[in-house]
């Protein structure tokens, strides 16, 4: 992949507008907006200047040939919060991918061409605990709390309208529901420009061109920090340059999309030809993400030159998808950057963003290039995982350095990836990874090794080693006694080389803790009674991270400290409750934290399963995941999530979990 041709290729397809030289300078207020802008279009179209002020207003419909100009860094353009239903009227919009009918974004347009908002001035959205974010209650991380989301009614309703295929006619919101307006959403529009202006206190996402053709976004400021305050979110666009902009946001601060789940399939609209260049990202979720919108696809995507720059940022480079979107993302490349801090990961992409395995039609991730990176920090250096079906194809990793990453690399269902010259704290790739034994070290038994390679097929040579030094080799070994703990290492035809964690030898290969027992792992117990918070965190202390900066008042055991450090478990209070059972719905999330990959977003999808009315929201999305992984099983179609969990069924799931996690 060539980023000079593919530059080229793309800015061929963009064009800025052609404004009129008519030049008008505003004198009215607020409400005097849209009359001017409606009178200025009648004439041929201009630049309507506002000087410095504030201007309170509702909805603003942009029109053919206008340039709305905020002259000066005081002009202030005040979105008015209250009173929706008087202030934003019911338009044709799309809603998370879905078209409907719907509050009218604050700055809004339809099937207009060569439209413009510039200058130094300030779009201030009104958004705020009181407006628009109530309507929305964030489950952000594993441990919120439950609450009422107003939201979440209207947004399921509309999924299943997808889904079912009503007609769009009739799915028409507004008064009496609660789907918060963007804030900027250009629908089916031409040659735009967005250049030099503050966006702030957005409803939900702030720039949402959607079946827009030549869009240019220049030297934007984009800060907000709401729910779902994406910064920009090109939809089923075609030629988008996005350059010089600053981006400080309460979710992705650039977001590819391409419509949901039926809808986008059947529209089959890629979003494609995008240019993402010079631009500094600081606060968000994801610098530059692609989905999860994305059932028509995402296609030739360039991003070079940009700088990641917060702690806050959790991924640079974020592919999101699931098996109801479908789609492929093809033909992207991130180069020429620098990710000075990311508290995720670098890379990062899953197929298992919210719904996950629930679905039948599985998304591509193909001919995706990542080179000449430089990144500090994060969960993992990393992530990229597909489901088997559908393996990552045409992957390149070249010329990248990552440093103090907490863990290298995870590569799930790569087929052929081409690794070089990439380093990630220190070592070299590809080479061994993910070393474990299988089975169960007992006298007699045979064991065997495993290890994967990110980089294609490698030739793997397997070293056994006893504590009292004995060496053995090949793939597979009879465990013999008298020789203390046992681990492999695995060396590619580089010299590369990485090795297991020690394995104890254990005497009755038979009992149903003896996986958990040789990795050091089994406390003992009555396999009958409810298990307690506190011997779940002793059996899981080999997954922890070590750190113990959480201390739990009401115990000083060091491995329930560990456990609230690396947020297997919450504090309450400052308490860790140690004596208290846990119940299943809590399980799935302990299990998910302790599994060694944090998806970190646990809400939006519930699991199929007969009582899944019985699920609290904050649990929904863990309880899935922690079933499509096999950690734990539905009994019956039921899952039971209130029920305590035995000892006998912890022993099981904390199996599951720590082979999953590699030990």
């Amino acid at each position: 992949m060539n980023k000079t041709k593919l530059r080229e290729r793309i800015l061929a397809r963009i064009q800025g507008p052609q404004i009129p030289s008519r030049e008008v300078i505003f004198t009215g207020d607020g409400a005097d907006i849209q009359g001017a802008i409606d009178q200025l279009a009648a004439q041929g179209g201009g630049r309507l200047i506002l000087p410095k002020g504030t201007y309170r207003t509702g909805a603003i419909h942009m029109k053919n040939g206008v340039e709305l100009h905020l002259a000066e860094e005081e002009t202030v353009l005040q979105f008015i919060p209250e009173e929706p239903e008087k202030n934003y009227p019911v338009v044709f919009s799309h809603w998370e991918g879905t078209p409907c009918y719907n509050y009218s974004a604050l700055l809004y347009a339809c099937d207009a061409h060569d439209i413009a908002v510039t200058g130094k001035g300030v779009l201030d959205g009104g958004a705020d605990d009181n407006h628009w974010w109530n309507w929305h209650h964030q489950m952000e991380k594993s441990w919120c709390s439950d609450g009422v989301d107003l939201q979440m009614a209207d947004r399921m309703a509309l999924r299943d309208m997808n889904m079912k295929g009503v007609p769009v006619s009739e799915r028409v919101f507004g008064p009496g529901h609660y789907l918060r307006p963007k804030f900027v959403q250009f629908m089916r529009c031409s040659n735009v420009l967005i250049q030099g202006v503050t966006l702030k206190n957005s409803p939900m996402w702030q720039l949402n061109p959607v079946l827009c053709r030549s869009v240019i976004v220049d030297g934007v400021t984009l800060f907000s920090h709401g729910y779902n305050n994406d910064g920009c979110d090109p939809e089923s666009c075609d030629g988008v340059w996005i350059k010089n902009c600053y981006f400080d946001t309460g979710d992705d601060c650039i977001s590819l999309k391409s419509g949901r789940d039926r809808d986008g399939r059947e529209a089959n609209i890629p979003c494609q030809n995008i240019l993402i260049e010079n631009n500094d990202f600081a606060d968000g979720h994801g610098g530059v993400a692609l989905g999860s919108e994305m059932s028509g696809g995402i296609h030739t995507v360039l991003a070079c030159n940009n700088r990641f720059s917060s702690p806050n940022l959790t991924y640079a480079l974020r592919l999101k998808t699931n098996a109801k979107r479908g789609g492929a993302v093809e033909d992207i490349m991130l180069c020429d950057s620098v990710m000075d801090c990311v508290h995720g990961a670098a890379v990062h992409g899953t197929m298992l963003y919210e719904d996950g395995r629930n679905g039948d039609t599985l998304p591509v991730f193909r001919n995706i290039t990542v080179e000449n990176i430089q990144a500090h920090g994060g969960d993992y250096g990393v992530f990229l995982e597909a489901f088997p079906e559908v393996p990552i194809t045409g992957l390149v990793l070249r010329n990248i350095t990552i440093d103090d990453a907490e863990k290298e690399l995870r590569s799930m269902n790569w087929q052929d990836a081409v690794v070089e010259n990439v380093t990630i704290n220190g070592k070299k790739f590809p080479r061994p990874g993910f070393v474990r034994i299988l089975g169960v070290p007992s006298p007699g038994c045979e064991v065997k090794a495993s290890a994967e390679s990110c980089g294609g097929l490698r030739e793997l040579v397997f070293t056994w080693k006893y504590e009292d030094g004995t060496v053995l080799s090949g793939e597979s070994i009879i465990v013999e006694a008298g020789h203390g703990r046992l681990r492999v290492q695995a060396q590619d035809e580089d010299g590369n080389a990485e090795g297991s964690r020690w394995y104890q030898v254990v005497e009755d290969a038979a009992t149903p803790w003896a996986r958990l027992e040789c990795r050091d792992m089994w406390q003992g117990g009555d396999l009958s009674q409810p298990v307690t918070r506190l011997l779940l965190a002793r059996m899981l202390e080999p997954l922890t991270s070590g750190k113990t900066n959480k201390k739990p008042v009401d115990t000083a055991c060091e491995a329930a400290c560990k456990a609230a450090s690396s947020n297997f478990f919450p504090l309450e209070d400052g308490k860790f409750y140690p004596e208290k059972p846990v119940t299943r719905q809590e399980m799935a999330t302990v299990a998910m934290q302790a599994c060694g990959v944090n998806y970190r977003n646990a809400s939006s999808t519930m699991p199929v399963c007969k009582d899944v009315a019985d699920v609290a929201n904050n649990y929904g999305t863990n309880v899935a995941r922690a079933l499509y992984f096999g950690f734990m099983k539905l009994e019956d179609g039921y899952f039971y999530p209130k029920r305590s969990v035995t000892l006998a069924e912890a022993v099981e799931i904390i199996s599951n979990t720590a082979d999953f996690a590699g030990i």
